[in-house]
């Protein structure tokens, strides 16, 4: 009934897209954390400084939040103002992240 794909995403098994799996790798490598109890409970996110307000129905919906929070606190460390934040690449937003909040 259902087609398999090979090393595609379903929603079986939960997996997240690439661009997500890059962030999340990224986030992790900088003391995020990713958890979820069970599957209705929602995902959540946290850091030694911070964790999500509440859960997120998707793991890549947990990523995508962990992924606000690291910009807001890299615009706030870099003096960066949303607006310019917002014209930047994923590789550029991605490099600036692990510039501002590596070792913090």
């Amino acid at each position: 009934m259902f087609k398999k794909s090979k090393g595609g995403s379903s929603f079986k098994n939960g997996k997240v897209s690439s661009g997500a799996a890059d962030r999340k790798e990224i986030l992790e490598a900088l003391g995020y954390a990713f958890d979820s109890v069970t599957r209705k409970s929602g995902w959540s996110w946290s850091t030694a400084d911070a964790s999500s307000e509440q859960n997120q129905p998707t793991e890549g919906d947990a990523i995508a939040d962990a992924w606000r929070d690291a910009g807001e606190r890299t615009q706030a460390a870099m003096n960066i103002p949303a607006e310019t934040w917002e014209r930047m690449s994923d590789k550029e937003q991605a490099e600036l992240v692990q510039e501002a909040l590596a070792g913090s």
